[in-house]
């Protein structure tokens, strides 16, 4: 008996109504002040959801849900790219609408009525039935994604406020540098492949604070307790704002990273905590 899918009429999903691929990679979520970006990559190989979605009949749709603000929405998103294997898309999502867990359904819906409709690659146990389809109604769905809306801080502008400046170097393969030439910031130089990929860790911006900003931390932090005896640092804006941080948290007398953790709310328990959550998610 074939797998049946809960829908009243055929649908490429997970289950077998359809022979045809339809799925959801290479999310990457990249939050702003006021604004997520949702970055998604669609695969599908059938004819018939191309030809739809080419002509206007269906359109991609990305429907969410936050249950910490009790809200959802439909997001219509942007086709960036036609990939030799589908579509690459891009959504954005008002920061203010949502806060913790946000689950996502990537969908292809129908713009208008379809009378008539039947996929080349339907079930056989559909035959050659066809269906009268309205506006709204399901075409494809892809599954299911889940990303944190927690913004406390963005990765790359962490609660050290506007004293750290991360910089895509193309001169630069391997390896960061910190510089402290700059008397409003501290200067992180990342090589431009490995900053362009940092992005894609989006969804855990645990892993990128503790990747990134946890060491360029580190190493000020260092550079200050050397240099602050030899060199005057009072001048300098980044200098003033990050005295007052690890004044605030206890101050000089503790080691270098007890503080750089303080400062960034631990970022190496959350990313070994989330992550485990994530696995027994999965």
């Amino acid at each position: 008996m074939a797998i049946r899918g809960s829908y009243p009429h055929p649908v490429i999903d997970a289950a077998d109504d359809v022979a045809s691929v339809f799925e959801v990679l290479n999310v990457l979520i990249d939050p702003s002040q006021q604004d997520i970006e949702i970055t998604y990559e669609i695969r599908t190989d059938d004819p018939d959801l191309i030809r739809l979605l080419e002509s206007g009949v269906a359109m991609h749709s990305l429907r969410w849900r936050c249950s910490s603000t009790i809200s959802a929405g439909d997001m219509k998103p942007e086709v960036t790219h036609r990939t030799s294997a589908g579509f690459k898309l891009k959504a954005w999502l008002d920061q203010q609408l949502v806060k913790g867990n946000v689950v996502a359904d990537a969908r292809v819906i129908l713009t208008d009525d379809l009378k008539g409709h039947r996929w080349e690659k339907q079930h056989a146990e559909y035959g050659n039935a066809q269906f009268d389809l309205l506006q709204g109604d399901i075409l494809a769905e892809a599954g299911t994604f889940n990303f944190s809306a927690d913004k406390l801080f963005d990765p790359l502008d962490p609660p050290i406020g506007s004293c750290f400046r991360f910089v895509r170097s193309t001169s630069r393969h391997k390896r960061i540098l910190v510089t402290y030439d700059s008397d409003e910031t501290v200067n992180v130089q990342i090589p431009a492949k490995t900053f362009d990929e940092f992005k894609l860790f989006g969804h855990r911006p645990d892993l990128q604070i503790s990747l990134v900003v946890l060491p360029a931390l580190m190493d000020t932090l260092r550079f200050i307790k050397e240099s602050r005896n030899e060199e005057p640092l009072d001048d300098k804006i980044w200098f003033n704002a990050i005295e007052k941080l690890v004044e605030d948290r206890g101050g000089w007398e503790q080691t270098i990273l007890e503080i750089a953790q303080k400062i960034l709310d631990s970022p190496i328990d959350t990313a070994i905590r989330t992550g485990i959550v994530t696995e027994e998610e999965d």
